[in-house]
């Protein structure tokens, strides 16, 4: 018995270990072709409720090459809201930037936090244009910090939400005729549903920006479960091909 145990154990390891790297390949493979213009625009990613650097990592990471992106910096800020900067590699083209909250389950209060975040990015780096990528709550982060009176000296040139729902916002109160919204729901098969966030409470957001904004655009992303499971939409290559090219088009 204790060898069939081991033996199964060894074969659950080994069956693990090859889907992570199956897994890892078909990310690379997916972005391998991608070219997208080099900017001075930063991307910041807003991982959802209680998310942290695992929330977004294979994200980052996958997305991190040289015709694509940079992992640059990481902003860790804690409960009080001081910022404290994680510097990898000099800032270059298309900077990524992990933000991880220490209070990381009060979404009004991390867009707060944000305008911090953004004005040293600034007044340190050099950063003038920034952009969003949320998923789940992250994506209502964004949006929080839009809708609020204070803002960093920083332009919101593109938001990416992934599997966010935006349950008792308010409609945008200012203008951004320069900002261009993705949004993304993704859907297990026709359940309609990600199996924690239905597409329609999703799609409410439309409303709230329409005629504030430049451009807004929402997608159903429909697939199995291991594509399309929330905390699984972040570990899609076809989502991170999706997500760079609208992030960085073509000038």
């Amino acid at each position: 018995m204790k060898h069939l145990r081991g033996l199964t154990i060894l074969l659950t390891v080994l069956v693990t270990l090859g889907a992570l790297a199956w897994g890892w390949h078909a990310r690379q493979a997916a972005l391998a072709t991608t070219r997208v213009p080099q900017t001075r625009t930063a991307t910041l990613f807003l991982p959802g409720n209680s998310g942290g650097w695992l929330s977004m990592r294979d994200m980052v990471l996958s997305l991190s090459r040289p015709q694509l992106a940079h992992f640059s910096l990481t902003a860790h800020v804690t409960d009080s809201g001081h910022v404290n900067w994680q510097q990898r590699q000099p800032i270059s083209a298309n900077p990524l930037v992990p933000v991880l909250f220490k209070d990381n389950t009060h979404a009004a209060r991390e867009a707060r936090q944000l305008v911090t975040v953004l004005t040293q990015l600034r007044a340190r780096y050099g950063i003038t244009h920034i952009n969003f990528v949320g998923h789940s709550s992250g994506g209502t982060i964004a949006y929080d910090y839009l809708n609020q009176a204070r803002h960093a000296p920083v332009t919101v040139s593109r938001i990416v939400c992934i599997g966010a729902d935006f349950p008792g916002c308010s409609p945008l109160r200012a203008h951004y005729p320069q900002l261009h919204i993705l949004n993304l729901a993704g859907s297990i098969g026709l359940t309609g549903n990600d199996s924690e966030v239905p597409v329609d409470t999703a799609t409410p957001l439309r409303h709230l920006v329409s005629g504030h904004v430049g451009s807004y655009r929402f997608e159903e992303l429909r697939g199995p479960v291991w594509d399309m499971q929330h905390s699984l939409l972040h570990e899609n290559p076809a989502i991170d091909r999706k997500i760079i090219r609208f992030l960085y088009p073509p000038s």
